[in-house]
């Protein structure tokens, strides 16, 4: 029974697949109807504007409405070119003139095509032919005007429109949040509501973002009650919690997490990528787990916020069980996945893993080539960073902003300007230069290089500077030490009216760290109390950093023990290193028994401290037991535990052990070598330690002062005059290192134990900074031990004029020197109340290694 034109019509309006389609369009065919305006409309609802453009073709003289049709069904599959190519030729080669739903659908396309030149030719036409006062093409107008950055012109259009709908009103708010203009969007929506027009879910979606940034807690609750009482509560979950964590409220995230009757993957998610923006790390791992206590299908989101938080806290087992689910679950094909993996492999020092999970992913975009140049430039790889940058150069894949904020920092840890100022070239080029993050790494890079002045000036270029502009100038003065121009900046950013962040508070603490002022990081303290930012877990690492580099033990353990202060491995771990500094090593190790009954994890890091810790008490048998664990773990022969391992061995006399970890350490850097050389110095085994540093110079290690100055100190130990000789001529001749005041120390007791007295003097004469009391306390020990006594009286004399109540150096004058007049020295040499030296004994020698 043949089909009637009706019901083959009908038909071709039911079609749900494509090969239902073609069998519809067949039929047509045979029965003799061509209804091209249907077909196209057909073939474009399934993206296939090929066949679309075959039909219209097939007509000799379409009309407007055929192609207003086409038009359409180009713009639907992202062809926008192709769009605007046959709008051009209706209109200019076929006569045809456009109507409203032409210009409009020309409209989008231009906005497609980001073409704001074509658009304003369209908005003329739109103009002439009198269609302004239409709520469609106004409408479409807007957005593209707002697409193409032009605010003043979408505001002109949205005001002058006799008639604004719902959709016109999003259109115009979602205009001014993606061009930050977040206070302007929130006022818009305001009106919008005065105005009677209905608000929908878009309004709501649109908002969302532009409050976040705002950052205002009160205009979050007010925009939460507007969603309850429009009862969109149940689809805007994931948005409020990301909301309210991007304003620092958690409470109010938690409770939108917890009022959400069915959880899924998207929510919980949602409010683990909430903690991990929050610095609550050991929160997101807690939730992980939960996740899959609950076997809750965990997203890409989760996973990508668990590795964040394990690399944050330095938890390579919880990677390494991360990964293994990520692999059980055929996930290693998501790239943004992988690129975690990479990034947490990296920053907890398995920089080996790290670029094998780099080579196996077959589809690198630039945040995966950004996270591998990172992950050189942490390890202070900067060589293999720029190198990988290069490589990136030669790909499809173009450098970005987030490229360029992982290889500028390279730059910096470099001698190498001239290298960064063509990255900076690059970025101009590309347009990028301009973005805030990109500006912003241009500043850090010149600052850390020293550089000011270029810092300075693109400081002074940017249009509008936020608190991480300010924060990566004053990290620059901070690390040359000047507090004071870092306070400076940050009294500038409050006259600037600009906000501090977290970052600001961090920066300006990790100043007071470096400088050891603890009365102006008290009042960083109160500062980060009137802030808000006291309860964010970086911010509350980097004040008991503080408190422990400016000797203020009894604050950081008060902090410490605050209730409500998350305690964390990173907290635990800055603990521990704070006794160290303090030289209260038992505190160390005892706070690492207590991190370990709280069922906390210990890192790397904590590892390395407790080594740290057994090598100043020379513990041992704590050291092998801490090794032991380690050999357990797989992290012996991790570099920065390697060395420590190396450290601990040779402060306790184990030199053959120091040996063989320094072996197994798979990636050696300077301190590996440095710490070798070390090892061998103050056991006395020079000649090993001349033979490694021969090794060192062989395979051309970027060498500096350290390794120089362990060699002669084994050198001086040896009475190895020559070689000490050479060493010292290599240094300053081959290498181009200036001596400093220890290698002038070491080769004046080398030359002076030796009885070359003349060259020792030569020494000190020849020196281009002034003598220090270890110069002349080691002329003074070598003429005592040569009994020349002219020489002694002479090096007294400066000692005494250095330091007036040097007891040492009493302690030999009193019984080896002939007396001498005290008036000489300007003031009476006095031990307590004892005029003469009877009194004091040497206490015997003993060992102090805990066996």
């Amino acid at each position: 029974m043949a089909l009637t034109s009706t019901a083959l019509l009908r038909m071709l309006r039911e079609c749900k697949t494509l090969q239902c389609l073609l069998q519809v369009h067949g039929k047509l065919t045979v029965s003799g109807l061509k209804p091209h305006n249907q077909l196209i409309n057909a073939y474009s609802l399934f993206q296939r504007p090929n066949l679309s453009r075959i039909i219209f073709d097939s007509v000799q003289d379409p009309g407007v409405v055929l192609c207003n049709s086409m038009i359409r069904g180009y713009t639907r599959a992202g062809l926008h070119r192709e769009a605007l190519e046959l709008f051009r030729y209706m209109s200019e080669e076929k006569g045809i003139v456009p109507d409203k739903y032409s210009l409009a659908f020309a409209l989008k396309a231009c906005t497609g095509a980001s073409d704001l030149e074509r658009g304003l030719g369209i908005h003329e036409l739109v103009s002439e032919m009198g269609f302004e006062s239409d709520v469609y093409i106004g409408t479409a107008l807007v957005e593209m005007y707002c697409k193409g950055g032009d605010l003043v012109s979408a505001r002109e259009v949205f005001d002058e429109m006799p008639e604004r709908d719902t959709i016109s009103w999003n259109i115009m708010v979602s205009g001014l949040a993606q061009n930050g203009c977040f206070v302007g969007a929130l006022r818009l929506f305001r009106d919008m509501c005065l105005s009677g027009v209905e608000i929908d879910h878009v309004s709501v979606y649109n908002l969302i973002p532009a409050v976040s940034k705002i950052g205002s807690k009160d205009v979050c609750r007010c925009l939460h009650g507007l969603v309850v009482k429009k009862g969109f509560a149940s689809g805007f979950s994931s948005g409020l919690i990301d909301m309210y964590c991007k304003c620092a409220d958690l409470d109010a995230a938690e409770c939108v997490f917890e009022d959400v009757w069915s959880k899924d993957d998207s929510s919980w998610g949602t409010m683990m990528a909430a903690y991990a923006h929050n610095g609550c790390f050991t929160r997101v791992l807690e939730f992980f787990d939960v996740m899959r206590s609950y076997d809750v299908r965990v997203s890409k989101v989760a996973v990508v916020s668990a590795l964040q938080a394990a690399a944050y806290v330095g938890d390579l087992e919880k990677g390494v069980a991360i990964h293994e689910y990520i692999v059980q679950q055929g996930m290693m094909d998501e790239v943004s996945v992988a690129t975690s993996l990479v990034s947490i492999y990296s920053k907890c020092g398995e920089l080996e893993i790290a670029e094998q999970l780099f080579t196996n992913i077959r589809d690198r975009d630039v945040v995966t080539w950004s996270a591998m140049i990172a992950s050189f430039e942490l390890a202070g790889h900067h060589d293999d960073a720029l190198t990988l940058f290069r490589d990136m150069m030669k790909t499809d894949v173009k450098p970005n902003g987030v490229a360029l904020t992982s290889v500028l920092p390279a730059c910096a840890g470099i001698p190498a300007s001239r290298l960064g100022k063509s990255i900076h070239c690059y970025a101009i080029k590309a347009d990028i230069d301009s973005e805030l993050a990109t500006a912003t790494a241009i500043i850090s890079m010149y600052a850390k290089s020293g550089l000011f002045s270029p810092a300075l000036k693109a400081f002074e270029r940017l249009p509008t500077k936020d608190a991480v502009a300010f924060n990566a100038l004053a990290q620059g003065y901070t690390q040359i030490g000047d507090a004071c121009k870092a306070f400076d900046l940050y009294n500038k950013m409050k006259l600037h009216g600009v906000r501090p962040d977290s970052g600001t508070m961090v920066g300006l603490l990790q100043t007071c760290a470096l400088c050891s002022d603890y009365d102006r990081g008290s009042c960083v303290y109160g500062q980060t109390i009137k802030h808000g930012f006291d309860s964010e877990c970086h911010v509350a690492h980097a004040l008991l950093d503080m408190f422990t580099k400016c000797h203020a033990l009894a604050a950081a353990k008060s902090l410490f023990d605050k209730c409500g202060f998350e305690k964390s491995t990173v907290s635990w771990n800055i603990m521990m290193n704070g006794y160290l500094i303090n030289g209260q090593a038992e505190e160390a190790i005892a706070a690492f028994r207590q991190m370990k009954n709280g069922n906390f994890q210990p890192n790397i890091v904590t590892y390395v401290n407790i080594l740290h810790a057994a090598a100043q008490l020379a513990a041992l048998r704590v050291g092998m037991c801490v090794h032991a664990r380690l050999i357990r773990l797989g992290y012996s022969s991790h570099t920065a535990v390697g060395n420590s391992l190396l450290d601990m061995y040779a402060k306790c006399g184990m030199i053959e052990s120091s040996e063989r970890c320094f072996v197994e350490i798979r990636n050696k850097d300077m301190a590996s070598w440095n710490t070798m050389l070390y090892a061998y110095a103050v056991n006395g085994l020079a000649s090993s330690a001349v033979s490694l540093f021969l090794l060192m110079q062989e395979n051309e290690l970027r060498l500096d002062s350290v390794p120089f100055l362990s060699v002669l100190s084994a050198c001086r130990h040896a009475g190895l005059v020559e070689e000490g000789k050479r060493v010292f001529k290599d240094m300053e001749e081959r290498h181009e290192i200036e001596a400093e005041i220890e290698h002038h120390a070491c080769m004046v007791d080398l030359l002076g134990k030796a009885g070359l007295f003349g060259e020792a003097v030569e020494m000190v004469r020849r020196m281009r900074m002034k003598a220090s009391v270890g110069v002349w306390g080691a002329l003074l020990s070598c003429s005592r031990m040569h009994c020349n006594l002219w020489l002694s009286n002479a090096a007294l004399c400066q000692l005494v004029k250095l330091e007036p109540l040097f007891f040492f150096f009493f302690f030999f004058f009193c019984h080896r020197l002939e007396p001498l007049n005290p008036s000489h020295y300007g003031q009476e040499l006095r031990l307590g109340d004892t005029n003469d030296g009877s009194r004091i004994k040497k206490l015997p020698a003993c060992s102090w290694i805990q066996v």
